[in-house]
């Protein structure tokens, strides 16, 4: 997993990832995507762990990753809210029919903020050796990395198709 911790912390600040190449980057395209190749080099840690279950369990892994999970997500769907969509609605063309797209990804980072809060407390729990049900967290990990995978793919081939650096004031305004 590439994501970095500080002072073996993650950085509780919606506007970091927790990532320090990340946060360090100008916050462009190529930011973005670099970010998108951190959630899914997490989604692939969090399908390891699920793999590993029940008997398997890298405790140190989970515990990991369980710092790693809630910046990163959070950071990353700052700069989309308050970068990426505003600079897409600019387009008076796109916005009318991007409307209801931004606003149903909107609702998926907060449902995926919520699930990933859930995660995170049943990896640490995972982690420090308690007790937990490994089928409902099995599912838990599954449901997560599946559904986050879906959503970079999509934003992927539909928001950011055709996008450049250049084409458009990408960046704060």
């Amino acid at each position: 997993m590439l994501t970095n911790m500080q002072n073996g912390k993650a950085n509780r600040s919606d506007a970091t990832t927790g990532n320090r190449m990340l946060d360090a980057s100008k916050r462009d395209l190529a930011w973005l995507h670099r970010a998108h190749g951190e959630q899914l080099a997490l989604c692939r840690e969090l399908e390891d762990i699920a793999d590993s279950l029940p008997a398997s369990i890298n405790r140190q892994k989970c515990i990991y990753a369980a710092k790693a999970l809630g910046p990163l997500i959070k950071g990353i769907h700052h700069y989309e809210e308050t970068v990426l969509f505003p600079m897409l609605q600019r387009d008076p063309d796109a916005a009318v029919h991007l409307e209801s797209t931004l606003e149903r990804l909107k609702f998926e980072h907060c449902e995926d903020e919520c699930f990933a809060e859930e995660l995170t407390d049943a990896l640490l729990k995972l982690g420090s050796g308690e007790r937990v049900n490994m089928e409902a967290v099995g599912y838990m990990l599954r449901g997560f990395f599946e559904g986050m995978r879906r959503h970079i793919a999509f934003e992927q081939e539909h928001l950011l198709q055709g996008i450049t650096d250049d084409s458009r004031q990408f960046g704060p305004t």
